[in-house]
């Protein structure tokens, strides 16, 4: 009963927690990638389909081989094979021939899943050893009544790394959107009906399913033109009324004596570029209007120190500031190297995220409430509702494109009076920029400290990489480097993908390096399902020179600085960004010194990423690579939108048709009334 009437209430407003398998780490993972709400999960939707459409009989699966394809067939035998890796094996025959399933992982789940004569569908590349294989194939049971029921169209999500740390794989993400195609009822109607009526959409319940689970590819485009048209009206309407919101009044806001008194503290002088981004941010502080402003600069050009300078005029007035990371290895980095500035002025700060304990985190909130607290650092912990400052007078929300636009919005009403500032090592294109944020007044830090060298980037075949394992260890060893070795991914999928078997996780990774080349260095893994203390103190000890090895996820792409890193590798750099990839390789080349990147690609590569790649290797602009990553990819991961695949085209469309936005934008303005 309680179960029928939480469902029957459920709309897009609920929280995803109510999915069936989304416990409080997925929620977190979730949440971490923009995605909080029914709704949101909704509407990630899928990059790209795997076509099951059409069934090959096995007598034919010779011409496949190398290739992925679908066939169906029923369990002739099952069989276990134990020892020191266990292997799982299901033969399957359709009457005109038989092949044989195999998989090296998950054999605990897979031996109770299939049973002889089950009837199977199976999704996978057909490979040859003795006889025809499919090695980690996707396979699912065909139901007795009704045939070859099964989903036709397999949806394939970008899954973020927070997502995969919290084991959130392809197959749950599918289940829980399926889970809530069947029981959501109410669905919302942001489109006026006039409007809706007038284009000729469809529903948007049947849009959003047949996107997600299509029965077919016809009339697939006009689903996703009433989604295109439904997502270009709420990025108008969120940015009108984002812009009047700041139009509110403010405070007028002096830094007092306290900015000299941190300049004394300093062991450098601030470059040129530092000083006119501060004096900008200092006239905006004076001002009765609330700031709002977007800080931007290439990597390690110092925007935190000026972001620290910027919230000297709050902290004088006797206010208090909030600033907000995206992760919570960034915020404790972040952490680290305010609350040694704030010390230095007497000024005492604190640390919440997911992972504070529930004591601490009473006593933060109380002193919060109070006013006591002046100086609070946090992740996406700081928007919940129990987080009360006594006066805000400044929010900063460092690396902004990891938010959305609710979330930004969520902290900024904590204190309606407060200045506001947002970050990001992405540079944006000016276009974009006005075309997105409109009023949204942008401050830009073209320069770096001096004396800095550009990174050395490099592209390394396979065939290459004993050798640039070999320079590596000599760089440890001998010049007691410390080495970051970056992943996509924390673990393999147990089901199939494309490519699969190629993609690199840091697991394997740390288990093959640490019994090669680097077995006699001290090496660390670190990636998102681990816990807070244990993240901490893996970073603690690369920090420190401890451990010269840092294996891990892209958790570490912003914020982290370590002086004595000189060299970075990126396995399957062909599945990042470029700008997601000048992030990673700014962790290194911060001590001044001559510094390394290498990229290894997978096979399946196409030549275009590797034309990509080898135009990243020979920039370090980081204004440059954000324009070079526009043309290659679309502009979503810089504008601040979900990294769905789907954000990536919405956005895309906002620049290459430009008519149409402003269109939306009109009709918005038409029913507000404007004149």
């Amino acid at each position: 009963m309680v179960k029928r009437s939480v469902e029957a209430m459920m709309d897009f407003l609920s929280p995803v927690s109510l999915v069936p398998g989304m416990g409080p780490r997925r929620v977190e993972a979730l949440q971490e990638s923009g995605i909080e709400t029914i709704g949101e999960l909704l509407y990630t939707f899928p990059r790209r389909y795997i076509d099951r459409s059409m069934v090959v009989p096995l007598n034919t699966i010779g011409e496949y081989l190398d290739k992925s394809c679908t066939v169906s067939g029923t369990v002739k035998r099952v069989r276990l094979e134990k020892g020191r890796r266990q292997k799982f094996r299901v033969q399957i025959e359709d009457g005109t021939g038989q092949i044989e399933l195999l998989w090296f992982q998950g054999s605990g789940y897979l031996r109770n899943a299939f049973e002889p004569g089950m009837k199977l569908m199976v999704t996978g590349k057909v490979s040859r050893y003795i006889h025809y294989q499919m090695v980690h194939p996707m396979a699912d049971k065909v139901p007795e009544v009704g045939g070859l029921e099964v989903v036709k169209y397999v949806p394939v999500y970008s899954l973020t790394s927070a997502m995969r740390d919290a084991g959130l794989a392809q197959g749950l993400f599918r289940k829980a959107v399926l889970w809530i195609l069947k029981n959501l009822r109410h669905y919302p109607r942001v489109l006026p009906e006039q409007l809706e009526s007038r284009l000729q959409f469809p529903p948007l319940e049947r849009c959003i399913r047949e996107i997600h689970f299509p029965s077919s590819m016809e009339g697939f485009s006009l689903y996703r033109q009433r989604i295109k048209y439904e997502e270009l009206y709420r990025v108008a309407l969120s940015l009108r009324f984002s812009r009047r919101k700041f139009e509110m009044p403010g405070r007028r806001m002096k830094a007092g004596e306290l900015p000299e008194r941190f300049r004394r503290t300093l062991p450098f002088q601030l470059t040129d570029d530092q000083q006119k981004a501060i004096d900008v941010l200092y006239s905006d502080a004076c001002k009765p209007d609330r700031m709002h402003r977007l800080l931007q600069g290439d990597v390690g050009c110092g925007k935190t120190l000026v972001a620290f300078f910027s919230c000297l005029p709050a902290l004088n007035e006797g206010l208090q500031v909030a600033w907000m990371a995206p992760t919570e290895v960034l915020a404790a980095q972040s952490h680290f190297v305010l609350s040694k500035y704030l010390s230095a002025l007497g000024i005492e700060s604190a640390i919440l995220t997911g992972g504070t304990p529930g004591a601490r985190r009473k006593e933060i909130v109380r002193r919060l409430y109070t006013g006591e607290l002046r100086f609070l650092t946090g992740t996406h912990s700081l928007l919940q509702p129990s987080v009360k400052f006594k006066s805000l007078g400044m929010v900063v929300i460092d690396e902004q494109h990891k938010f959305g636009v609710k979330q930004r919005v969520a902290l900024q009403e904590k204190d309606p009076a407060s200045d506001f500032l947002l970050m990001s090592a992405t540079p944006i294109p000016q276009t974009l920029a006005m075309t997105l944020y409109g009023d949204l007044d942008i401050v830009t830090i073209a320069r770096g400290p001096a004396g800095r060298k550009p990174v050395s980037t490099f592209m390394v075949p396979e065939i290459k990489r004993p050798q640039m394992e070999a320079f590596i260890n000599d760089h440890i060893v001998n010049k007691g480097a410390s080495v970051f070795w970056v992943a996509p991914r924390i673990e393999r999928d147990d089901e199939f993908e494309d490519g699969e078997d190629e993609i690199k996780d840091a697991q394997t990774l740390f288990k093959n390096l640490t019994v090669g080349v680097f077995r006699d260095v001290r090496s660390g893994l670190v990636h998102g399902r681990l816990s807070s203390e244990e993240k901490r103190a893996v970073m603690n000890e690369f920090t420190e020179g401890k451990t010269k090895l840092l294996i891990s996820t892209s958790v570490v792409e912003v914020g982290i600085d370590v002086p004595c890193a000189t060299v970075i590798v990126i396995e399957n750099a062909d599945l990042f960004g470029l700008a997601q990839l000048h992030q990673l390789r700014g962790r290194v080349g911060r001590g001044g010194g001559e510094s390394f990147c290498f990229l290894l690609c997978s096979a399946r590569a196409s030549s275009e990423a590797a034309e990509r790649l080898r135009g990243f290797c020979k920039l370090n602009d980081g204004f440059k690579i954000a324009e070079m990553d526009l043309r290659y990819r679309g502009p979503g991961e810089m504008a601040g939108m979900r990294q769905s695949g789907w954000g990536d085209q919405i956005l895309a469309e906002i620049l290459d048709d430009t008519n149409l936005f402003r269109e939306v934008q009109e009709e918005i303005g038409r029913l507000m009334g404007d004149n």
